[in-house]
């Protein structure tokens, strides 16, 4: 049997997902909440992370450690950072990055010291959905709100798709623990240009859309 962790953005996601799964079992380990079970012959493992870079490496690394998962997906929400998205638009990461991240040279901008300079998603389920865009994720500690922000992160990393908070560090806990990932977020805002209504409509059908694409993900996964 396949054994898939799922790492949420939202309780909300949670929930969903917990009453729709099969055999579920809900297990305490120190400061997470994991809920198991099965769908589609396929046992399933998720979580909410938290907010942040510590908490996702935290979280990712807690559930490879304690349940062995055969592959991580991500799914979450970014910040719009290319003017070929829009609110709602799915975004696979092809590869992940820090926007936050200098360790001086010889290292690049945004890579760990003794780490390649990006993380990648798995290739193979990358192919699999030519519906999606794909492209650079940015991860950082910090909620890109301003035009000068993206302006910043974009003048280090001019392919950059998209930016959020845990992307790059669920990717890089999977790296160092040779564990495939898949980080697919939704397009929330686009930092500077998003409409008040455009946003609260996003997050009115944001954790329902989560789980729909949650089980098209599992469809494809063999």
């Amino acid at each position: 049997m396949t054994k898939i962790g799922i790492i949420f953005a939202m309780e909300k996601e949670l929930e969903l997902f917990a009453s729709v799964t099969r055999n579920l079992q809900k297990q305490q380990i120190g400061h997470l909440t994991f809920y198991i079970g099965t769908i589609n012959s396929k046992e399933v493992i998720a979580l909410v992370s938290g907010t942040c870079k510590v908490n996702a490496a935290l979280a990712t690394y807690s559930l490879i450690f304690n349940f062995h998962p055969d592959l991580i997906l991500n799914i979450g929400v970014s910040g719009g950072l290319s003017s070929s998205l829009q609110i709602g638009d799915i975004v696979m990461g092809e590869n992940m990055v820090y926007h936050d991240v200098w360790c001086l040279e010889p290292s690049l901008y945004g890579q760990v010291q003794g780490l390649p300079a990006y993380f990648q998603s798995a290739p193979a389920l990358l192919k699999q959905f030519p519906e999606f865009k794909k492209g650079l994720l940015c991860t950082g500690d910090k909620f890109i709100c301003t035009k000068e922000e993206t302006d910043e992160i974009k003048k280090h990393f001019p392919a950059a798709f998209a930016v959020d908070m845990e992307s790059a560090a669920i990717a890089q806990t999977c790296f160092l623990n040779h564990v495939p990932c898949f980080v697919l977020r939704q397009i929330s805002d686009t930092p500077g240009k998003h409409r008040a209504d455009e946003y609260d409509t996003f997050w009115k059908n944001a954790s329902q859309n989560a789980i729909k694409l949650f089980y098209k993900v599992l469809e494809k996964i063999s």
